[in-house]
């Protein structure tokens, strides 16, 4: 009747009756809530009394023991299947498949070989599946994923009853720990418009979306919420080393005046996310994970830093969890992480610029708000690559997919690379690196490339979208758009004339939304309207020089017998026509001197065709 509850590390429980120890089967390591153990004491079982101690590890001395009274020893059940977990997905979408998957801990004597499992939505009809094949031993866990998922055909919130019906072929002596349930939001289904030719094609129209009096405060990334139809974009801030970074949630993001704003702090920002340079979503449960911008987390000179985990369920995130804040899990491996991409499950890539490597760090399971166990972690290190960062300019990352490769910026050499991320093996292993892993190795033979060597002088943030590869440069506040299936040639750019791009995203609009944080703003890249929609696009009938101008430039243009039908209007990066002029003669003078230095777009119009051309203005 009496249970013992603690935090102690590295301690083991000891438990004597009658000068007979035995030795409970696992660590406790911080967990934070006692594990539960079961063992065999049956031929204790006449016993009243034991007496529980706990001492360290290595044996060296004891921490503190105390009797228990009135206890009762059973012996385990022949079979018995616990569904312990349900790794459920609380969002969705309609037409996306939905998996059902959890945890089944086996509390019974005999090995189990199979399970029947079912689950139903709303107490509709069960979909009943036998897993074949199994070896799951006496107290261990067993990880399931159902061979047919749940697609939802409408929107709503559902409820999901999961089932243990059979345990190797019957019903198992315990039914109370056979089911389990979980609640989860379908929205509509997103399809992302494609705006980039149009962008590309037209004076782009740019906006602000939120800037320092929304607590933006050196916003250095952006992501949005897997589910598009959320329409829930997340910004971090780097704010400064003491406090740590910061995050603003616009829940209405593409709403035409986005309102609902939510900045959130964690307690222990300071640590788990200090100077933080980048944010990933993980589309699989929704975590998220931060990199950070520090050498040491603990700021006294050391290397004890790296990638945090975080969920980003509103009840945990920046929630009070006992003092340690409400992260799920953190690596120390990586000082100076300058970016951070998305893999599966909580599997994120890292840019290492104090090893100059690229890390992949497996969380595995998180550990619950708070807690710090780290050791079924796996970190695999990509290294000898030849990465350098500029200075505290993030190195953001992505990962396609569709293809394994893994796109990364390399500011510090002005340039942009990938990485085969089915590539390479195991080359040896490596040491601690401030903490117990799992694994810690070196990958050899694996592929890189680099992509884009010339025309960028800082990159810092990338996108992909379709064939498109979005690449921010910090210095010009240019996104430069590459195609990626004609050897990333350049397409054209989109000129903010900010310096500090930080983090691109092209938006569940199709816009392209990026951060600064020099300016603290929040902005959004539309595609500006055709000035008209009757003409063809013929780029080739408009040429001027020079460019870049110092202000005055000349036009000519072919092919035209009357040009009393030839317009020109000329554009700055916002979108703002600053002139418009009828009945352009050829080989024309135009003057912006007194304009300021930037890019500026210059859109000719005849009768039956119009061109748009970019302008470098450069006193």
């Amino acid at each position: 009747d009496n249970t013992y509850q603690g935090n102690q590390e590295d301690a083991t429980v000891e438990a004597s009756t009658d000068g007979i120890t035995w030795t409970v089967l696992e660590d406790l390591h911080g967990h934070g809530s006692w594990d539960k153990h079961s063992i065999d004491l049956s031929s204790y079982a006449g016993e009243d009394s034991l007496y529980i101690g706990f001492r360290y590890d290595d044996g060296t001395g004891w921490l503190y023991g105390f009797a228990i009274d009135n206890i009762v020893l059973e012996v385990p059940p022949s079979l018995d299947a616990s569904l312990v977990d349900l790794k459920s997905r609380i969002f969705g979408e309609v037409a996306t498949a939905l998996p059902i998957k959890g945890v089944i801990y086996n509390e019974g004597i005999n090995t189990i070989s199979s399970l029947d499992i079912s689950y139903s939505i709303d107490g509709g009809s069960p979909i009943v599946e036998t897993i074949d094949g199994l070896n799951i031993l006496s107290f261990t866990y067993y990880n399931f994923e159902t061979a047919t998922p749940w697609t939802p055909s409408a929107e709503g919130v559902y409820e999901i009853e999961v089932n243990i019906t059979a345990t190797n072929g019957m019903q198992d002596e315990n039914q109370t720990n056979n089911t389990s349930d979980f609640e989860t939001e379908i929205f509509a289904e997103v399809i992302v418009p494609n705006k980039i030719e149009d962008i590309l094609a037209n004076p782009p129209v740019i906006s602000e979306i939120a800037n320092s009096s929304d607590l933006l405060n050196k916003p250095t990334d952006l992501d949005f919420f897997p589910i598009l139809g959320k329409d829930e974009l997340w910004v971090i801030n780097q704010r400064t080393e003491g406090v740590g970074g910061s995050t603003v949630t616009i829940a209405d993001a593409t709403a035409a005046t986005p309102s609902d704003f939510l900045s959130r702090v964690d307690g222990n920002s300071w640590h788990f996310m200090s100077l933080p340079t980048a944010i990933a979503f993980s589309d699989d449960n929704f975590n998220f994970a931060s990199s950070p911008g520090v050498q040491d987390a603990n700021h006294d000179g050391g290397t004890f830093t790296g990638p945090s985990l975080w969920s980003s369920d509103p009840d945990i995130y920046a929630q009070p969890s006992g003092g340690n804040g409400s992260h799920l899990d953190m690596l120390h491996g990586s000082p100076f992480s300058m970016g951070i991409a998305h893999e599966t499950d909580n599997v994120f890539w890292v840019y290492d610029d104090w090893n100059k490597d690229i890390v992949r760090y497996d969380f595995v399971d998180d550990h619950g708000p708070g807690n710090d166990d780290h050791s079924d972690a796996t970190v695999r290190r990509y290294q000898n690559i030849g990465i350098d960062a500029d200075g505290s300019i993030p190195n953001h990352m992505i990962i396609d997919k569709s293809s394994g490769w893994l796109y990364f910026v390399d500011n510090g050499n002005d340039r942009v690379m990938r990485l085969d991320i089915n590539s390479g093996e195991v080359t040896s292993s490596l040491g601690l690196i401030n903490e117990e892993l799992a694994e810690h190795s070196a990958m050899g033979n694996f592929t890189t490339e680099v992509i884009i060597d010339s025309g960028v002088e800082q990159p810092c943030g990338i996108e992909i979208f379709e064939n498109y590869l979005l690449v921010g440069d910090y210095a010009t506040g240019d996104i430069i758009f590459y195609d990626m299936t004609n050897d990333f040639a350049e397409l054209g750019r989109v000129a903010t004339i900010e310096p500090g791009l930080t983090g691109v995203k092209v938006g569940p609009d199709g816009n392209i939304w990026y951060t600064n944080r020099i300016q603290n703003t929040l902005m959004s890249i539309n595609a500006g309207e055709p000035l008209s929609t009757d003409q063809i696009n013929d780029p080739l009938r408009v040429s001027f020089s020079p460019n870049p101008s110092s202000g005055k430039f000349w036009i000519n243009i072919s092919d035209v017998q009357d040009f009393s039908g030839v317009s020109i209007n000329i554009f700055n990066a916002t979108g703002q026509e600053i002139l418009n002029q009828k009945e352009v003669r050829n080989n024309e003078a135009f003057d912006l001197s007194d304009f300021p230095e930037g890019v500026y777009f210059l859109h000719v119009q005849g009768e039956d065709f119009y061109s748009t051309k970019r302008i470098i203005l450069n006193h």
